[in-house]
């Protein structure tokens, strides 16, 4: 599974690179993901009780919240949002 993502990562980056960039990346690629094993994970969504736009911005403030958005931010985010959907 290693190589697969490794060599479809070198072929994304083809068109940006040149032919020794490419052999450099895939190079540092492998050095890095030798001897790892990557295993897929289930990323089903699990039901919050939370339906419509509640959900959407809780989930738009908590991404805001992983990028280290101060609560001060946070809130007026949240206040902004809620004065919108009011007015709409």
């Amino acid at each position: 599974m290693v190589e697969k993502i490794l060599e479809k990562i070198v072929n994304e980056m083809s068109p940006h690179l040149d032919q020794g960039q490419l052999e450099h990346l895939s190079n540092v690629l492998y050095i890095n993901f030798h001897g790892l094993e990557i295993q897929e994970q289930c990323m089903e969504s699990i039901p919050s009780g939370l339906e419509g736009d509640e959900a959407k911005v809780r989930m738009f403030i908590a991404s805001k919240k992983a990028v280290n958005r101060q609560d001060n931010t946070l809130k007026q985010y949240t206040r902004e949002i809620r004065d919108m959907d009011e007015r709409c």
